[in-house]
């Protein structure tokens, strides 16, 4: 019986996979299925035109699934093609990294492999690590040399999924948003947040005939009380409950006096 599928958008080398995968091991059967490279900024994207390629790759002690498709696709190969049974949870991450505000949580493929989990019917966890452009000098994301950095923010997620793998919340959570500061350790405290209406500006530069993602530097500042950024700002870990339903109830009545009138 397996509990819980593990995937990320960084690539099963990524230093927030392996503490992870570690640390959810040690309570739960996992499986293990992500990219087999960097795939940040994909959402939700399905491949739909290329093969699929899926190699079983040994990962410190664990044996995991590399995929050379999607975060998304990791998802729909893990809950219906490679896992001996139906996992009841899917948790992403972690994060190279902050998915906090709502533009980058809908752009984020560590939060679209959640979505995807959701759209099938199965809750899912997406945790982030809060990372500074500074750090970028200092890490390097892809050598386990580095997995100290992720051992606290792989505790706090492991003690999160604990707490919501088996919580009755309601229907319309289908899945929840962790973002980390990257000093958290088990004292730091958790806020249960709504997500910043931000924008992430600029992502693209000129060079040559050519445009290049050149990404933007996050920004937690001068965000509402109550918002994950503000939460991050503040030093605090964010948690919060996301809602895949799109429609806006607040509007359907309004819209459809309008169209009565104007159609």
């Amino acid at each position: 019986m397996i509990d819980i599928l593990l995937t990320n958008d960084d690539g099963y080398q990524a230093i927030g996979f392996y503490p992870l995968l570690r640390e959810l091991a040690k309570k739960f059967n996992v499986i293990a299925v992500a990219p087999d490279r960097k795939r940040s900024w994909q959402g939700k994207a399905i491949t739909c035109y290329n093969d699929l390629e899926v190699n079983k790759v040994k990962l410190e002690e664990f044996e995991v699934y590399a995929v050379s498709g999607t975060p998304a696709d990791c998802v729909q190969l893990g809950l219906y093609d490679l896992a001996p049974s139906r996992p009841k949870f899917v948790v992403s991450g972690i994060n190279i990294g902050l998915n906090a505000g709502h533009g980058r949580i809908l752009s984020s493929g560590t939060a679209g492999a959640a979505m995807e989990a959701a759209i099938d019917g199965t809750k899912a966890l997406a945790s982030s690590l809060h990372l500074t452009w500074d750090h970028d000098k200092e890490i390097n994301y892809f050598d386990r040399a580095f997995y100290h950095i992720y051992e606290n923010p792989a505790k706090i997620t492991a003690k999160l999924v604990e707490i919501t793998i088996n919580a009755n919340l309601k229907d319309d959570v289908d899945l929840i948003s962790v973002n980390i500061p990257f000093a958290a350790d088990m004292n730091t405290p958790c806020e249960v947040t709504d997500i910043a209406r931000d924008k992430y500006g600029k992502l693209f530069a000129k060079q040559g005939e050519k445009y290049r993602h050149i990404g933007s530097p996050p920004n937690t500042k001068g965000y509402p009380n109550g918002t994950d950024l503000n939460a991050l700002e503040n030093e605090r870990i964010s948690v919060t409950p996301v809602s895949l339903d799109l429609t806006s109830k607040e509007s359907k009545k309004e819209l459809s006096d309008l169209i009565k009138i104007k159609w």
